[in-house]
């Protein structure tokens, strides 16, 4: 049986780079696809599900950091920026908004490389310790909110919340731990599988974005607490 080669999208509009990095990144085994506008790139990853994106921040009918905000509802996959903005305030937006990695150019290939294979190992990982705690239990109800094991999805009175992986296991996470505060270095290092180092804003969006499907705030049965300065807690009633 072949093994599926991951997938890469570069979302480039200048083709002369795009060709380069598609060039590049073949070589090293990975199946790459290319999208010179936001339209084309939302096409592909429709059809295909990329499992790493190289995005640029400029493109000819949207903004790159936007683009990646939207991606981040339907995909946990890992996102390199690759952009000519260099200023701290659009890295930390890039960032922010649920990038993984921000090269700038001019840049190194090898950098390009050894960022797409660490970041893909890492997405590997982390799927793997996901699918270990997932067999463990079959279905976790509290209230409206049930969370299916085996199909990895939460529902809400019955509806299909469209959680992504990491948001299903921040939310598995907490509600295991009902009641008890979890340090947000502990989620992240359980669901990222690395360390959290000095930024939590990873784990601060997809919190966000938990709370925003679950329509949290529109429920009195279960909530998701901010304990500042420590972390989050899940409780209900």
């Amino acid at each position: 049986m072949s093994v599926k080669r991951p997938l890469i999208l570069i979302v480039e509009d200048d083709e002369e780079t795009a060709r380069l990095n598609m060039r590049m990144l073949k070589r090293r085994g990975y199946d790459v696809m290319t999208a010179y506008s936001a339209a084309e790139a939302r096409e592909h990853v429709r059809k295909f599900r990329p499992d790493l994106f190289v995005l640029d921040i400029v493109l000819p009918d949207g903004n790159g950091i936007s683009l990646c905000e939207e991606f981040r509802q339907v995909t946990d996959a890992p996102i390199v920026f690759l952009t000519g903005k260099k200023s701290t305030e659009d890295k930390v937006a890039g960032l922010g908004g649920g990038g993984d990695y921000y090269l700038t150019k001019p840049y190194s290939i090898d950098e390009l490389i050894i960022v797409v294979e660490r970041l893909l190992q890492r997405a590997q990982q982390t799927q793997q310790k996901l699918d270990e705690k997932l067999r463990e239990v079959n279905t976790i109800t509290r209230g409206p909110l049930t969370l299916n094991m085996a199909q990895r999805v939460a529902y809400l009175d019955g509806r299909d919340v469209e959680l992504t992986p990491k948001e299903f296991a921040v939310l598995l996470l907490l509600v295991q731990n009902e009641g008890v505060e979890l340090e947000s270095r502990k989620i992240f290092e359980q669901v990222w599988n690395s360390p959290m180092k000095k930024d939590s804003g990873a784990l601060r969006v997809q919190i966000a974005r938990l709370k925003r499907k679950l329509d949290e705030e529109n429920t009195d049965e279960f909530s998701i607490l901010h304990m500042h300065g420590k972390g989050y807690t899940f409780i209900t009633g």
